[in-house]
């Protein structure tokens, strides 16, 4: 091998946060190896995955190999030919078939804000006229629009679901509400009465409308799905949230961890799940430089104001949006970095200098416009979003989807349950 190229080694560690047994079944999956091989890997203090690559595709796969919660050390071979054709200990290493993720495939959006503009001018002026009705057509209409125009692989994304299905949802919705603002007319207790109901019914309301967005999204012709119980829900949604309160924000972080891992951990495509592989440490370091932050950036602004006064609202409404822009990327680069599905790993790579210009930009222009300005900056926003996120695909895309297909259409699933809804949620 020439100087200048990289192998990948492992020597039997994962990462931590991982299971080892997950990913060692995961692994065996992806270069279908028997158990015994597997075993061996495993058991071997070191294995060359792969050699003869550049210092670019090193790292790629070294990043997707980590995702998937291997410890892998690129190391730059120096050894002469001699020694790699079988002579001197590099050769006791095990080398295993060369078979490795494959590519990294962009995502891409192709909307433009004056296009959508049109489509966005109309849907406000007939859902006014048909004081509101029009609303379930005009989420449809932006939904297909928004999904059409986003790529991956070169075959965009569809949004399937009935207008007539997303109206009784809204139907629902602005029955509760109208029991609820009667209800305060007449009793105050009766109004606490369908808070609290409506508070114990969330969770319900919650996985259904997660369902139904999934059942009527798809990629070449496979839907998606989403498989999280009442229960599940409950304890995501309303007990580690209790519990975070309870604990003077100790728990916070897990309870967000909890959340994570109840919506991607239920979500399918096809017959395979998407699995979330981040360990609630990641979180409470993500909050714990949060408050770091906050604090440190408030006492600033304070000390601030406190020489010049007047530019005290100022200063700290830029430490808040600093602190939640901050938040806010490195949450998504967290979330979805931790997301893989069949040995393809997702990866987002926000940076917060241009988040906060796509942030600013879009609020001074809503501002500005009068709120005209809404449809360049929900363009802008899905733009960036795709210029930002990327799959690290472990062979091709296509034949997965393609097993996908086969796979559903081998045992009929259902995509469609009654009690679907989209509240708007």
């Amino acid at each position: 091998m020439p100087d200048g190229l990289y192998e990948l080694v492992f020597q039997g560690e994962i990462r931590e946060g991982f299971d080892k047994e997950h990913v060692k079944a995961e692994f065996g999956r992806i270069f279908q190896l028997t158990a015994e091989r597997l075993d061996e890997i495993f058991a071997h203090p070191q294995v060359v995955l792969h050699r003869g690559l550049d210092a670019a595709q090193a790292t790629r796969y070294q990043r997707a190999l980590a995702n998937l919660g291997l410890k892998i050390l690129m190391r730059q071979n120096t050894l002469p030919a001699a020694a790699q054709a079988g002579g001197g200990a590099h050769a006791q290493a095990p080398v295993l078939d060369e078979t490795a993720p494959a590519r990294t495939v962009p995502f891409e959006f192709s909307g433009r804000g004056g296009e959508f503009f049109r489509i966005w001018i109309v849907n406000v002026c007939l859902t006014i006229l048909t004081l509101g009705v029009y609303s379930a057509w005009a989420k449809v209409r932006t939904q297909r629009y928004f999904y059409g125009n986003t790529r991956l692989d070169g075959a965009s994304f569809d949004y399937l679901a009935n207008p007539l299905s997303i109206l009784k949802g809204r139907l629902i919705a602005f029955a509760l509400f109208a029991a609820y603002a009667m209800s305060e007319a007449v009793n105050p207790l009766l109004s606490l009465g369908l808070i609290v109901l409506l508070l114990l019914c969330l969770p319900w309301i919650a996985v259904r409308a997660l369902a139904f967005r999934a059942r009527n999204s798809a990629w070449r012709n496979v839907r998606f799905n989403f498989t999280g119980t009442t229960w599940d829900a409950v304890k995501a949604f309303l007990f580690w949230p209790l519990a975070g309160t309870l604990s003077f924000g100790l728990l916070v972080p897990f309870a967000m961890h909890r959340q994570a891992a109840f919506m991607i951990g239920n979500s399918r495509y096809g017959t395979e799940c998407f699995r979330f592989s981040a360990g609630v440490t990641a979180f409470y370091k993500l909050l714990f430089t949060v408050l770091a932050m906050g604090i440190g950036g408030f006492l600033l602004a304070g000390f601030v104001s406190a020489m010049v006064p007047v530019l005290t609202p100022v200063l700290l409404a830029a430490a808040y949006l600093v602190l939640f822009t901050w938040f806010n990327v490195a949450r998504v680069n967290l979330v979805y970095g931790s997301t893989a599905i069949a040995g393809h790993h997702f990866e987002a790579d926000y940076a917060f200098g241009s988040y906060a210009r796509l942030m600013l930009g879009n609020m001074l222009g809503l501002v500005l416009t009068l709120g005209l300005f809404y449809p360049w900056a929900r363009v802008r926003t899905a733009r960036y979003a795709a210029e930002h996120m990327r799959v690290h695909s472990n062979g091709d895309l296509g034949t997965f989807s393609a097993d996908q297909y086969r796979s559903i259409s081998a045992v009929g699933q259902e995509v469609g349950d009654i009690f679907d809804m989209d509240l708007g949620l």
